[in-house]
């Protein structure tokens, strides 16, 4: 039965790890088009787009209008990886995701000081996909997760140098992972609603410059779902439909971000964000009914709900990732942005990275443009990630241990569109 308790453990894995995510762990950036365009180097303080909501929504109140955004980014990840799987087999290939993730925004000025907001982002999400049959199965294969936010939000300028601000986070998140070994089918969904909120302040010391800080809060996650089992001899009882369920935090984080219009056309922006990782510090999964299993040493047994059926020590420490970028005005209709970051990697070594967390270190390099006409903005941003490799020594304690390397970058494009009003 360890098909059934090593791919429960690692679909839960699959909700809250890294695989498409483009910053350290399974967080995400790209809901913004412009902000993409300076590698989110001063994100919510700049004051071009609607996607403070998501990162600093006190910067609401640096809009001067009220207006509409939309827009979605193509994030696209590619893996070279060469090892053995703990089972004696040798192999390498590669590997390539992409997805596409929406974004939209919206805010109302009610008055001179207080600004109302709406956001639809996606905060966390990846997906990793390896051909069917690849020397590794064992350790992982096929996994998605989307987790959206909706998020209410309201600024109030309290005067004209501070501004004051707040959302409340509904975050929705849902996962499926497929995986086949041996003839055996394994077919893993779960969901689940959390609540958090974000809280930030923005401070203008003089006209040119702005700063800001946010806190956005952990949100805890009860995730139920099922995993359906096939492919099993019958005499054997193991198929069908079981109950599973795992208790998730995702983390807290602390962004430091500051804007400064050197010039009328030049505007350069700067970011820090701390995020709490360590909070993942290991994945229990939980049987939720009688599960029929078999244990090394004792043979057929049925384990009551209640049973943790899988621990995973994962270990992750916090992280910083920092930003800076340009904007330059060219002209009233056209301007060009620049950025580079560099994020830090979760792993704390080798043995806490699997197949399905092969996260490094990475350096961001970014550009972007916009074009202005009358009360429509349209704006594009591209990013390479050069992603540091690693080897995955990690993964469930009752499996060989694998040994593998990987090479990876990636690319992401958004595209955006602004309706001011």
């Amino acid at each position: 039965m360890k098909h059934i308790l090593g791919t429960s453990a690692l679909a839960v894995v699959v909700l809250f790890s890294t695989g498409v995510a483009q910053a350290a762990g399974y967080q995400l950036n790209e809901y913004s088009a412009t902000g993409m365009g300076r590698a989110f180097a001063g994100s919510g303080v700049v004051g071009d787009d609607f996607s403070s909501i998501g990162f600093n929504p006190a910067g609401m109140s640096l809009n001067t209008t009220s207006g509409l955004q939309t827009g979605a980014s193509m994030v696209s990840i590619h893996a070279d990886y060469k090892g053995d799987n703990g089972y004696g087999v040798s192999d390498d290939g590669h590997t390539r995701i992409t997805r596409v993730l929406p974004n939209g925004f919206a805010q109302y000025k009610l008055n001179d000081r207080a600004t109302v907001g709406l956001g639809v982002y996606v905060p966390f999400g990846l997906a990793t996909d390896y051909d069917n049959g690849w020397f590794a199965e064992s350790h992982g294969g096929l996994s998605q997760i989307t987790s959206i936010n909706v998020s209410p939000a309201i600024a109030y300028q309290l005067h004209d140098m501070i501004s004051v601000g707040a959302s409340v986070n509904f975050q929705h998140a849902k996962a499926r992972i497929t995986s086949s070994s041996q003839g055996v089918a394994q077919n893993l969904k779960g969901d689940d609603w959390g609540v958090g909120y974000t809280l930030g302040v923005t401070v203008k010391p003089i006209e040119t410059i702005r700063l800001g800080v946010s806190y956005r809060s952990k949100v805890s996650h009860h995730l139920k779902g099922k995993i359906k089992m096939s492919g099993y001899p019958t005499a054997l009882g193991y198929n069908g439909n079981y109950d599973i369920s795992a208790k998730i935090e995702t983390p807290e984080t602390v962004l430091f971000s500051g804007a400064y219009d050197m010039t009328d056309k030049l505007t350069l922006s700067a970011s820090a964000r701390w995020t709490r990782w360590s909070r993942f510090d290991s994945l229990d999964i939980i049987a939720d009914e009688p599960f029929k299993t078999v244990v090394p040493g004792v043979g057929d047994t049925t384990l009551p709900s209640g049973t943790t059926i899988s621990s995973t020590n994962e270990n992750w420490k916090n992280t910083w990732f920092y930003a800076i970028g340009a904007d330059y005005k060219v002209n009233k209709t056209w301007t060009v942005r620049l950025g580079a970051a560099y994020d830090e990697t979760v792993i704390k070594s080798p043995e806490y990275r699997t197949v399905r967390i092969p996260d490094g270190r990475r350096v961001w390099t970014s550009v972007g443009l916009s074009y202005a006409y009358k009360n429509i903005q349209i704006d594009a941003g591209y990013t390479h990630i050069f992603i540091h490799g690693g080897r995955a020594e990690g993964g469930d304690t009752r499996q060989p241990t694998p040994n593998i390397k990987y090479s990876s970058d990636a690319n992401m494009f958004s595209l955006g569109i602004q309706y001011l009003f």
